[in-house]
């Protein structure tokens, strides 16, 4: 039902009562029931953080121009925060490794939305355009993905 429900929002668009209309959690096969019928979402929001790469999906989005949203940019817990990588590439610009991590999303073009209540890591959240990685710390970061057997699958967790 969600290429009807998606088609719903084509026309609220239309009316000029919604301004842009995307999806979440879509995978490719989604996404080709969409095309398929000749819709395409202005965005995807996905998990995709340096673990959880999601090329297949990203290489379908920069095909249709679809932006790319990275729900929990920054991983479940602490885990990709204490990375050794990733710290060691915050020490070297004197950020925190979510700095780090979302500058790394935002340099390829990603829109990242990370959650916090704490105003004091809201503003270190927004303060990443104040410097850049460099190709060499881009693509150490980009060596962290994994697989990873536990990552939500939108077939049985729904959209």
């Amino acid at each position: 039902r969600y290429v009807e429900a998606f088609q719903g929002l084509v026309r609220l668009q239309e009316a000029g009562l919604v301004r842009a209309i995307g999806t979440s959690n879509f995978k490719p096969a989604h996404l080709q029931r969409l095309f398929d019928v000749g819709l395409v979402p202005q965005l995807n929001q996905i998990q995709l953080d340096p673990y959880h790469h999601r090329d297949d999906l990203v290489a379908i989005h920069r095909t249709k121009g679809i932006v790319t949203g990275a729900w929990r940019p920054l991983g479940n817990g602490n885990t990709m925060l204490a990375d050794p990588v990733i710290t060691a590439v915050a020490a070297r610009h004197a950020r925190t490794p979510a700095q780090v991590i979302l500058r790394w999303l935002v340099q390829q073009g990603f829109v990242a939305t990370p959650k916090s209540a704490d105003p004091l890591r809201l503003a270190h959240n927004l303060d990443i355009f104040g410097f850049a990685l460099s190709a060499d710390e881009m693509a150490a970061v980009g060596a962290l993905d994994r697989p990873d057997p536990d990552m939500f699958d939108a077939d049985s967790f729904g959209h």
